[in-house]
């Protein structure tokens, strides 16, 4: 592999600034790998993929450092590459220890993905249908599509006969309890809500591929947004939470949810402690809490909205990036970069975006429809025989705090006066964390406090845990942290349903469509 290790230095330098540095922390990843059944392509992909990782995380101390070098000697950039290479380790541990942590998490979550596999391939097989009788083979990966944790991350997994998976290292027993109560809703009101196939491993899973498909007619864009209205009902009554616009994907007359972790949720026991809803004014029981549809009245950014917002297609923002890299002259300097907003999350007609403001009345009609029927159905739903019953002890996440608030401070840490000692770098992250429990009764949460630090420090983004039936967090089963868990919380939701309710939740639809005009 010596050879194509060369050639992807050689031709992408401009994608991986202090490459030649980082190759030595790729060098087990690149053995390990050739061991196993995939190609000399996709190998040379995922090397790829662990480089970039790598140099998005060492940029800016290795920035600093060739600073440094260029204002004390004089040298080629070979001879800092060199220099660097022997003192890296003892100069900057934090970084060292970063770098290794990274490779060796990426190693194990490409080999587990392989391992599991070929043990699972005729369940698999059976589930997806597959042809057994051909030599099915992973032939390519595509890793990061999920927030990461311990190097695991969702992925997409295409294998040669051109089946697509989505490969999750984490339980998704929601995810089927999820498509349950989806069939309940589809039979309830005679329609076809899109449900996703799913292979549950227990700390692992496979699901369907759900592509993103353009409308073929305005037919299909008002069934689409008719059912976009019975999603936003589903949600209000689950609880459900993070449904921003990199979790929905538009496939036809579909739109499809395709993360299910925070589809349920419990309540916080103390009222006092202000969560992330009340500190950007959502209200509690409302349509805004899913994330599908946002307001201006809110601290949540428009762009967030999983259902889009016309208005913000694309963002500009200001970065720091690496010009001539890979050389002397090589510097980071501001420039503006542009990010897509609007993903695979609106539905395409004939090239073009169409969004919700255009089908308004489908989609009144598609959540006015399904909240009559929860209404109808109230007795059922708290019944010893709810669809509710299909969540119960399920595995969920709690949000605590966004993931993007999290990837902000790990990237605001990547700074060489962080990176040069251990206590340093704690210190600093115990003090932008901190900050949230300096207000208010937090005492009894500083757990919660105590895992983020435990789990940034492992450079993961942290994730609670519970069971939907708990009222505690697996981090800390001593302490009552809610007061209703999942199933009670969508309960108390149906018992609280009215006509005055569904009208207010309406007028918070009709201000959303009036604002992506």
């Amino acid at each position: 592999m010596e050879n194509s290790t060369e050639y992807l230095v050689r031709n992408e330098p401009d994608k991986i600034p202090f490459v030649d540095i980082l190759l030595s922390y790729a060098e087990r990843f690149l053995y390990d790998l050739e061991q196993i059944n995939a190609s000399n392509e996709l190998i040379d992909k995922l090397h790829l993929t662990l480089l970039q990782e790598l140099s998005l995380v060492a940029e800016i101390t290795l920035q600093e450092e060739l600073a440094y070098f260029k204002g004390n000697e004089t040298g080629t950039y070979q001879e800092f590459v060199e220099t660097t290479n022997l003192v890296l380790a003892v100069k900057y541990p934090v970084l060292d220890n970063i770098l290794k942590t990274i490779a060796n998490n990426y190693l194990k979550h490409i080999q587990n993905i392989f391992s599991n596999f070929s043990k699972d391939f005729y369940v698999i097989a059976e589930v997806f249908s597959l042809e057994t009788n051909k030599n099915i083979i992973i032939e390519d990966i595509d890793t990061g599509l999920g927030d990461g944790h311990r190097g695991e991350s969702t992925a997409l997994i295409t294998l040669a006969d051109g089946t697509k998976l989505i490969y999750k290292p984490r339980n998704i027993d929601v995810a089927i309890s999820y498509n349950q109560f989806i069939d309940w809703v589809n039979r309830k009101l005679t329609t076809d809500l899109k449900t996703i196939k799913c292979l549950n491993c227990g700390s692992y899973g496979w699901l369907e591929f759900i592509p993103y498909r353009a409308a073929k007619s305005p037919d299909e864009l008002q069934e689409y947004y008719y059912k976009a209205g019975i999603l936003l009902a589903v949600t209000l009554l689950l609880g459900s939470k993070d449904c921003h616009y990199e979790n929905i994907i538009a496939s036809g007359s579909n739109p499809v949810i395709v993360d299910h972790e925070t589809i349920i949720q419990p309540v916080l026991s103390n009222q006092s402690i202000r969560t992330w809803d009340d500190q950007h004014n959502v209200p509690h029981f409302s349509v805004l809490e899913s994330m599908l549809i946002v307001s201006r009245h809110t601290g949540i950014p428009l762009a967030y909205a999983g259902y889009g917002s016309k208005g913000n297609v694309e963002a500009m923002d200001l970065a720091k990036k690496v010009i001539d890299p890979n050389t002397i002259d090589s510097r980071r300097n501001t420039r503006f970069v542009f990010r897509k907003l609007v993903k695979d999350n609106v539905p395409l007609y004939k090239d073009t975006h169409v969004f919700a403001n255009a089908y308004k009345n489908s989609f009144i009609a598609g959540f006015s429809a399904t909240y009559d029927v929860f209404m109808d159905s109230r007795e059922e739903l708290i019944s010893c025989n709810s669809p509710i019953q299909f969540f119960d002890n399920r595995k969920i996440r709690y949000v605590w705090r966004p993931s993007f608030v999290y990837f902000s401070i790990l990237k605001y840490m990547r700074s060489a006066s962080f990176m040069s000692s251990f206590e340093t770098y704690r210190s600093k992250l115990y003090e932008l964390m901190s900050k949230a429990y300096q207000k208010g009764n937090f005492s009894d949460y500083k757990f919660i406090l105590k895992c983020e630090m435990e789990q940034l420090l492992a450079g993961n983004i942290p994730l609670f845990n519970l069971d939907s039936l708990a009222c505690h967090l697996e981090e800390d089963k001593s302490f009552k942290i809610f007061r209703y868990h999942c199933i009670e919380n969508i309960k108390r939701r149906v018992r609280s349903l009215s006509i005055h309710h569904k009208n207010e939740q309406i007028e918070h639809i009709t201000k959303w469509l009036t604002t992506i005009r």
